[in-house]
């Protein structure tokens, strides 16, 4: 359930008042680029995290890290390795990284599109993905679903 983002100011008030010393990161309420401007606006959190696809790419995700004004965690949200590598750019080009990435999904796979998965080692990731091109038979869609998606790919085109 999403919550206003005036409760979650409120609860920012109400543990800073308690003497709480917690920060609230706003994660899931952000999935379009003026998510966080409007977080940062009305004071709802202490901290963003931030998914790179959802925002349109890296330098749509600099631009809005940078706008916002607040900390940034990078996340993933469920990625193959190549969405791995762009939240390990977005992290790499932000000009601070005060708290640690959650970019650590790719081992939620059984398989992935690389050859050798992203997964972090003592708490640092590989910078790039190189796709192989005999994984993606492996974690291709059924037929069906395929289509579903172009269907609904063409759907929401023709509503731009």
């Amino acid at each position: 359930m999403r919550h206003p983002r005036g409760a979650w100011a409120s609860l920012r008030l109400l543990l800073a008042a308690d003497g709480t010393d917690v920060l609230v990161a706003a994660d899931e309420s952000i999935r379009k680029a003026e998510d966080p401007l409007r977080v940062a606006a009305a004071g709802s959190a202490d901290v963003v995290v931030v998914k790179v696809a959802p925002l349109g790419g890296v330098p749509a995700a600099l631009e809005v890290a940078a706008a916002c004004g607040l900390p940034v965690v990078v996340s993933s949200a469920l990625d193959t390795s190549v969405g791995i590598a762009a939240g390990v750019a977005l992290a790499a080009a932000l000009p601070s990284l005060p708290f640690a990435c959650g970019l650590g999904t790719v081992g939620l796979f059984e398989h992935d599109v690389t050859s050798t998965p992203l997964r972090p080692r003592g708490g640092s990731l590989p910078a790039a993905a190189t796709v192989d091109p005999d994984r993606l038979d492996e974690v291709a869609a059924p037929p069906d679903r395929r289509d579903w998606w172009l269907d609904r790919l063409a759907r929401c085109w023709a509503l731009l």
